[in-house]
């Protein structure tokens, strides 16, 4: 806060409160606000600095930044101080500490500000005469100060506690090189101080000494135009210590002037004032209330709003959902129907398949019946007509070749795939190789492959081992099972 009261100041801060309030910059528009308060109740308008903090409080709950509202919360705690409302105050100097308290964990920044907080409270403590209950807010200042240098605001307190408390070395102790402190720094708070030193010198019995200091202290506060609540307080002590000199004229007028001042700075506290103020304070309450309560139903609305637009889009997503499932089951019932399809087409394929490889092998046993009886008549010619034999073995053995190559093309065009897939298991397979194979699919024993082919039998045995080797078949795999499956 601002030391010095002066027009400077105030139109400084007026002007920028003006400024950042077009700008939209609120929390500079709420400082410069908060200053002109303050100045205000330092030159005694109490009135004027309690309009202007009620006027920003409502903005100041609202927005993230919370030291603007520490401010205002610790100046309300000495404005209702300064009215006798001492639970009302102390009720705004708690809430100022709980949130600087909340601000210094949410912020990491200094304690210089959260030592200032807890001396607020210690001062509101003070001021209702809790002594006892302001010291231990004071020992929190020097817990909580890290720089280890001495704080002269806070032993000041502690010197007027003592003084209160009859502990007048221990305030003597705290009261040491205060004064120069505050002369050479030319702070505001030396008003105050010179106040506390003039307790300790009455209370000390020591007249001319407390009346000195009380006389400094008014000096001080006419000087820097500040702190002048205190005035009419100091007055009334010095005409006390003025009546105990025997100096009754000097205790009139100072009585007279401290009554004077009183009535302009407390002019509420006559009982119809009292009232007037008491309704006011109450429709300054009610409005930043119905503030509060139209800011929460801004903000029920919005969040309705956005209930709305989740229970749209949730509505939106299940239904994308009914439509994803409803054209899933269409493909996965129509891939059903086709699997069952083609299904049933290759149990088709199949039975034909059947049918035809058993047709080949009727035929196949059909010539092997007929090569039979045609080499008992070769043998029987060879022996009667050795002329005829050599020229009808030559057109049986063309005739043979072309059987089997008609048997051949036969075979390939019922089993399409049969040889790829041989050529494929191993592209090394011969002619020969592939005609015992399509033989042993359609389940040609051994002597009826040795008729059909026209080799022993022993050349079809070496034949099938050949060819088990050629597909890598263990013994315990069977050639007939492992070719019917191709």
């Amino acid at each position: 806060m601002i030391q010095l009261n002066t027009q400077d100041a105030y139109k400084y801060f007026k002007e920028g409160a003006e400024y950042f309030i077009k700008k939209g910059d609120t929390v500079n528009y709420l400082r410069c606000t908060i200053n002109l308060s303050d100045i205000e109740m330092r030159r005694g308008q109490f009135t004027i600095a309690f309009d202007l903090l009620f006027d920003v409080l409502p903005i100041s709950n609202q927005i993230l930044n919370k030291k603007p509202s520490i401010e205002i919360h610790s100046i309300l705690g000495i404005l209702y101080g300064i009215y006798g409302k001492d639970s009302i105050a102390l009720q705004h100097t708690i809430m100022a500490h709980n949130l600087s308290v909340h601000n210094i964990k949410t912020t990491l920044k200094s304690n210089d500000s959260l030592i200032s907080s807890y001396l607020d409270v210690a001062v509101r403590y003070i001021e209702m005469k809790s002594y006892k209950k302001a010291l231990p807010y004071l020992d929190s200042c020097y817990i909580i100060n890290t720089s280890q240098k001495r704080l002269h605001f806070v032993d000041a307190h502690y010197g007027f506690i003592y003084t209160k408390q009859g502990n007048y070395p221990k305030a003597k102790e705290y009261f040491t090189n205060l004064v120069p402190f505050f002369e050479k720094q030319k702070l505001g708070f030396q008003s105050s101080t010179y106040y506390f030193l003039a307790e300790l010198k009455s209370a000390l019995d020591q007249g001319d000494s407390a009346i000195y200091y009380y006389e400094k202290s008014i000096n001080s506060i006419d000087s820097f135009q500040s702190n002048l609540k205190l005035k009419p307080i100091i007055l009334e002590k010095l005409a006390n210590a003025y009546l105990k000199k025997n100096n009754s004229k000097g205790a009139f007028l100072r009585l007279q002037e401290s009554k004077r001042i009183s009535d302009n700075l407390y002019n509420t506290q006559s009982k119809q004032n009292q009232v007037l103020f008491e309704i006011k304070n109450k429709y300054k309450e009610d409005l930043v209330k119905k503030e509060e309560q139209i800011i929460a139903q801004e903000k029920l609305i919005e969040s309705n709003d956005k209930a709305k637009f989740r229970l749209k889009l949730l509505v939106g997503i299940l239904i994308l959902l009914v439509v994803i499932g409803f054209v899933t089951f269409r493909l996965i019932f129509r891939m059903k129907r086709m699997s069952q399809e083609q299904n049933q087409e290759n149990e088709k394929n199949e039975a034909i398949l059947e049918v035809k490889n058993k047709e080949l092998t009727t035929n196949a046993l059909q010539l092997i019946e007929k090569e039979h009886l045609v080499k008992e008549l070769l043998e029987s010619l060879k022996i009667n007509d050795p002329e005829n034999f050599k020229v009808l073995n030559r057109k049986y053995k063309h005739s043979n070749k072309k059987i089997w190559n008609d048997f051949h093309l036969r075979f390939s065009q019922t089993n399409t795939t049969f040889y790829k897939k041989l050529h494929k298991l191993n592209p090394e397979l011969t002619t020969t190789d592939l005609k015992h194979c399509a033989l042993i699919k359609l389940n040609f024993d051994s002597k009826e492959m040795s008729h059909l082919l026209g080799i022993s039998l022993n050349s079809v045995h070496v034949a099938r081992s050949r060819i088990r080797k050629k597909l890598d078949l263990r013994r315990d795999e069977s050639l007939s099972n492992h070719l019917s499956k191709l």
